[in-house]
């Protein structure tokens, strides 16, 4: 169970070998978001045999009376072992053994490269020069999550009242230039490819869909970190299917399937000593220090003062 479009195809196209060496089909299901996920697996106990949550995704699962992942014998998925120990340790998995990391997604800066000079940090998009030229994410806790980036805060520490302050100002120090806040990845790669926005946060998927159109856009995650929607693997604890499940993954893991993926998705998976086709996307980082990792049992109880602040910022 996945979310659909392109991501999901390509992982149908990647297992497809699979499925023919082992006589195996795979069915294949989507969900809208994570939500939808939790209910589906708790609502239909052995229905489903692998999902991929996001980071807040296992929050959720976790979150719930009864037990909805199963614990894995990462025994079993040798090959996991290509990718390196910091990326199995990332904050939604340590501490559980319920999960595998998937991929790299993250939410950086984009600019036109026959607009703006190179740059390397959020300082960037608050010089009076971008005025009506920046166009930045409209998810409350996401926007705050990068301005504490910004602000050298952490994100996780927001019920400090010191802490939320600083990074509400930054938040109403990058809205200064912003011309519209982008509600949907369609609205964020129009308003590049229109030149309406110069500068842009963005997911560096959609950043490569826009360079293979030869549009001139470049992506990084600046100096300070940017935030992560990273997903890993999961399999519901009533699946009656766990081997086959774990030989799929282990499969899934060979390296030159991470490669294949990788590719076919736009997203990187950070495998040891990575090849070129991996390190050229717009995501790719070499460790998971250089993201900014929401811990939503933190961040969500503090949600609706979060969401009040930025209505307040943006009706400014």
């Amino acid at each position: 169970m996945g979310r659909g479009g392109v991501t999901q195809e390509a992982f149908r196209n990647v297992i497809s070998d699979w499925e023919d060496e082992n006589d195996v089909t795979v069915q294949h299901t989507s969900v809208a978001d994570d939500t939808e996920m939790v209910n589906v697996v708790s609502e239909n106990p052995g229905g489903i045999d692998l999902c991929n949550p996001s980071s807040g995704g296992f929050i959720r699962f976790r979150g719930q009376d009864e037990k909805l992942l199963a614990d894995l014998d990462y025994g079993e998925i040798p090959n996991y072992d290509n990718l390196p120990e910091a990326w199995h340790n990332v904050p939604f998995l340590e501490g559980n053994e319920d999960g595998l990391f998937r991929y790299i997604s993250s939410q950086g800066l984009a600019y036109n490269t026959e607009l703006v000079d190179e740059f390397s940090s959020w300082d960037e998009i608050e010089q009076s020069e971008y005025g009506d030229l920046i166009s930045l994410h409209a998810t409350p806790s996401v926007r705050f999550a990068n301005a504490a980036a910004a602000a050298g805060e952490d994100i996780n520490q927001i019920g400090d009242d010191a802490v939320f302050n600083a990074i509400a100002d930054k938040v109403e120090a990058q809205h200064q230039n912003v011309f519209q806040y982008w509600t949907s990845g369609d609205q964020q790669m129009q308003f590049l490819r229109e030149e309406q926005a110069h500068i842009s946060s963005a997911w560096g998927g959609r950043v490569a869909s826009l360079q293979a159109d030869d549009v001139p856009i470049e992506y990084f995650i600046p100096e300070e970190g940017a935030v992560t929607h990273s997903e890993g693997y999961a399999i519901p604890e009533a699946s009656e299917n766990k081997e086959t499940v774990y030989d799929l993954l282990d499969w899934v893991y060979q390296r030159e399937n991470l490669v294949d993926l990788s590719v076919q998705i736009d997203y990187p998976v950070p495998i040891s000593d990575p090849p070129e086709e991996i390190t050229s996307l717009p995501d790719y980082t070499d460790h998971p220090d250089n993201l900014v990792w929401i811990n939503w049992s933190e961040v969500l109880p503090h949600n609706d003062k979060i969401s009040e602040s930025f209505n307040e910022i943006r009706g400014s």
